[in-house]
């Protein structure tokens, strides 16, 4: 099972992000109820790419793989 890791309040250097990137998304607002309402799941708004994806991870195989 994957390790939950706590929330971030501020930004730490060393990451993958600049401080740029933490200012753009800090700035965000939480999600209503209703907007999470309204959410559909990645592979019903993007098909194909969902599918390469599980393809590429192990998915499903074509009949013809060994």
């Amino acid at each position: 099972m994957a390790k939950k890791h706590p929330i971030q309040k501020e930004f730490v250097p060393g990451r993958g992000y600049t401080k740029a990137d933490w200012d753009e998304v800090s700035d965000s607002p939480e999600a209503t109820p209703e907007q999470l309402a309204q959410a559909r799941p990645f592979a019903e708004v993007f098909p194909d790419l969902a599918a390469s994806i599980k393809r590429a991870r192990g998915g499903k195989q074509d009949e013809g793989a060994k």
